[in-house]
């Protein structure tokens, strides 16, 4: 029998922030301001207010491990803040991306929630989102569905295996040993939701919530795991009928030991320029850089054309878009978005813009590829690669200029990297959103880069309560 399990467990109980490269921790702490701006940016969004709700009226307003709601008035249990600020770091789809989906939307609020409920240092809490991280992407990796899979019929697990990216940093900030680890990963692995093709296929919101559930009950697992309440769920990464099993049959050899302790898959993370599908990142990035080179405005255009396509990333309909998520998955849409509601933020997806006559007569004038449609298999094969699908985009203007661009690499790729000026905008951009204070702001901004010597994350987290 293998020991990958025990390996991975071993691994976390035993990872130190000393052990992690500065360049990494640096990564860790724009990704934990980026994340974070874009959480409060979704403060008035409609996930939001429902995932608030629901926390207030099944976790309640009391209890010793309190929280902040990120954008809120008053702090909360750990489970309902851990709730909420999963499901706002998710809901923009600005988050981040690894090529297996978003951790970033579990690792950062939980770990920055319960660092705080806990008093821990920020040192701790970048370990643990880190090592959670690692941990999270070889198992992720482990399972991934074969390379003839159509991830647009068959199906995609991406709020599947989500709830490794809440679990593990959770354990690892609740001090779990190796055992426990052990039996985190099985408990984690039995809790693991179903792959959700439904919410693709209808365009629901739910999709955003599913974050805030995952990293409750990734949350809860590693608590049981401390206390002891986890019995033989043990080697599930090893044994007949584990996850592997459990997940299709699914497995990929040479993920579960990837360099581990050597190799940080942190650092291929894609921080998201826009609030939009990654693969719409790319067209956005084309669009912002000829319209900064020619100078041209909405109303001179005449038509967009972007070649490839991209399978599912086309969606138009005349009456306008469904949801949020209906939005964020239209290249046609997002373009619209940029070039008529101005600088990136919730308003691309208010209620009216959705269905806005001029938004959607924009979003008819951008027309995607038919005979080079990239499959979504093959764009993430490609990210997987260290590379990215690259765009050509060809302007019409009305006055008959014809105008050409293209981009491979959009800001936030790991090739095309943020720095801390691009971090600083999406978190001011949060801030002014839910209503920070100037004070507040800079205040965040100053201790999340020095984070790692924080001493108590209480500081840091006082600063996003208004």
């Amino acid at each position: 029998m293998t020991h990958y399990t025990q390996m991975l467990a071993d691994y976390l109980a035993g990872l130190r922030g000393g052990d992690i490269p500065p360049e990494t921790l640096d990564r860790a702490k724009k990704l934990t301001m980026h994340t974070i701006g874009a959480a409060l940016a979704a403060k008035h969004m409609p996930c939001v207010a429902r995932a608030l709700s629901t926390a207030e009226d099944t976790v309640g307003s009391g209890g010793e491990h309190l929280a902040t709601i990120w954008g809120q008035p008053d702090k909360a249990p750990l489970l309902g803040a851990v709730f909420v600020n999963s499901t706002a770091a998710d809901t923009l789809d600005w988050e981040d991306c690894s090529w297996t989906g978003h951790p970033t939307a579990g690792f950062v609020p939980v770990a920055f929630s319960m660092a705080e409920a806990m008093g821990s240092s920020g040192l701790d809490y970048l370990t643990a989102m880190i090592g959670g991280f690692e941990v999270y992407q070889r198992i992720a990796g482990y399972i991934q569905p074969p390379q003839d899979w159509n991830l647009g019929k068959q199906g995609w697990g991406l709020a599947t295996w989500q709830i490794f990216a809440a679990s593990m940093p959770a354990g690892k900030l609740m001090g779990c040993d190796g055992e426990q680890f052990n039996l985190l990963i099985g408990a984690t692995g039995c809790a693991t939701t179903v792959v959700e093709t439904i919410i693709h296929r209808q365009m629901s919101d739910f999709y955003h919530l599913q974050f805030g559930f995952t990293s409750l009950n990734g949350t809860m697992l590693a608590r049981m795991a401390k206390r002891g309440e986890l019995d033989n769920l043990y080697n599930i990464l090893d044994v007949e009928g584990g996850y592997a099993f459990m997940m299709r049959g699914f497995e990929n050899d040479g993920w579960l030991d990837r360099n581990l302790g050597t190799e940080y898959l942190f650092n291929e993370i894609l921080f998201k320029h826009w609030p939009a599908n990654m693969w719409i990142q790319t067209p956005l990035d084309c669009l912002d850089q000829m319209k900064r080179e020619h100078g041209f405005q909405a109303e001179d255009i005449q038509s967009i054309d972007i070649t490839p396509g991209f399978q599912a990333r086309d969606a138009y309909d005349p009456k306008g878009y469904h949801s949020v998520k209906h939005g964020q998955f239209s290249i046609p849409y997002c373009l619209a978005a940029y070039l008529l509601r101005g600088e990136a933020g919730p308003d691309w997806f208010a209620p009216e813009a959705l269905k806005d006559p001029a938004m959607l007569d924009m979003a008819s004038r951008v027309h995607l590829d038919r005979e080079q449609v990239l499959p979504l298999r093959k764009c993430f094969n490609t990210f997987m690669e260290g590379s990215f699908p690259k765009v050509e985009m060809t302007v019409t203007l009305k006055d008959g200029a014809v105008l050409r661009g293209e981009m491979q690499f959009p800001k936030g790729h790991p090739r095309n990297p943020f720095d801390w000026a691009d971090s600083e905008k999406t978190f001011r951009t949060g801030a002014r959103v839910a209503g920070l204070t100037q004070e507040k702001t800079e205040r965040f901004i100053a201790l999340c880069r020095d984070l790692e010597h924080l001493e108590d994350l209480h500081e840091i987290a006082d600063c996003l309560g208004v």
